[in-house]
């Protein structure tokens, strides 16, 4: 079957960070799943989910050699991200992705959060299958 929208692509076993953690927590849970990103639950349930991306760590972390032991993600996170539904096709995600120059996008249904796609999972999907038809 050639994937045609986020859902057939997306990860679904999403790496989820309170915003409170500290950035060296997020360290650990990013080295354990071999991943590199995290998406950051909100505070409260109706505040906005971030994302925590080794580009983060990078830019406000080590280049500024702060203690990772103490700054919490919400610190260096980026919020609000963008959402996208699982019904997208690849080729609008593929889209979003560039207009919006990010390479990860989390997927909700209904205010929910059940997936996430990388531009590595649209990579791998093209590489494999094609686009999956038109819009």
């Amino acid at each position: 079957m050639t994937p045609k929208t986020v859902a057939d692509i997306m990860t679904r076993d999403v790496a989820v960070i309170d915003a409170t953690a500290t950035v060296q927590d997020a360290l650990h849970m990013m080295r354990e799943r071999g991943i590199s990103s995290l998406l950051v639950r909100p505070e409260d349930p109706t505040g906005d989910w971030g994302i925590m991306t080794k580009r983060d760590i990078i830019s406000k972390v080590v280049a500024y050699d702060v203690n990772p032991e103490g700054l919490n993600v919400k610190e260096i996170m980026t919020r609000p991200i963008l959402r996208i539904p699982p019904d997208m096709t690849l080729r609008q995600v593929s889209n979003m992705m560039i207009e919006n120059r990010v390479r990860r996008l989390p997927v909700f249904d209904h205010g929910r959060l059940v997936g996430i796609v990388s531009d590595t999972d649209l990579f791998r999907a093209v590489e494999e299958g094609g686009w999956g038809g038109h819009d």
